[in-house]
């Protein structure tokens, strides 16, 4: 049975903290299967990692939900040492709307891009990029990223809302990686800030808080 499709019309703080999550742990591969005909079909995938089951039901799968009227399901990938979930599902229509307004697919690592929103949205798609990538870093809290184009955002972004922060840019194989953080004492600030809303992150950066 055909589900109804919604897309969104405009840019919002849900999209933008979509998009975000998305590039830090989204996967929009394009893959071919065989039908019964033996004809090729191509296959349009929209997949969302993480090693939280909580997170996957209780904020991704609701908010991509709301967003587009469809529901993906959530799957355990077996064979890890730490459980990984995979909310997947299937949406040429999906597909392409995330594709159109800006989302790389294919190897995103190192050419992720971050599109045009207005800077209202800013703090909500560096928010999913957090609540994905986001870990300890330095003597604080940040993200690595093989993304100039991501690394550039993020500090746009803690320019704009005063928060302070290090950069700490290194070469491997001709490449620049870039690291982003913010120091244990102005982690308070970061979570007044920026709209996190993974609670392990959440949990974890206030652990560093200064008592």
């Amino acid at each position: 049975m055909m589900h109804e499709v919604d897309l969104p019309k405009k840019w919002s703080e849900e999209l933008s903290y979509l998009f975000g999550l998305l590039l830090g742990d989204g996967s929009l591969p394009r893959t071919k299967s065989r039908r019964p005909n033996g004809k090729y079909q191509t296959r349009y995938s929209i997949q969302f990692f993480s090693n939280s089951l909580d997170f996957c039901q209780q904020v991704y799968v609701p908010l991509f939900e709301g967003l587009f009227n469809l529901k993906p399901r959530i799957e355990l990938r077996k064979n890890k040492i730490n459980p990984l979930y995979v909310c997947r599902i299937e949406s040429k229509i999906i597909y392409l709307f995330l594709e159109k307004i800006g989302y790389i697919t294919g190897r995103k690592a190192k050419i992720a891009k971050v599109p045009k929103i207005q800077k209202k949205y800013e703090a909500y798609l560096l928010a999913g990029l957090l609540d994905t990538d986001g870990g300890k870093k330095g003597n604080g809290f940040g993200l690595s990223t093989a993304s100039e184009n991501l690394a550039l955002f993020c500090m746009k972004v803690y320019k704009k809302q005063n928060i302070p922060f290090h950069s700490c840019p290194w070469k491997y194989k001709e490449h620049t990686y870039h690291q982003i953080y913010t120091s244990k004492k102005d982690m308070a600030k970061l979570l007044k800030t920026i709209p996190i809303r993974n609670k392990d992150k959440i949990t974890f950066i206030k652990s560093y808080m200064p008592r």
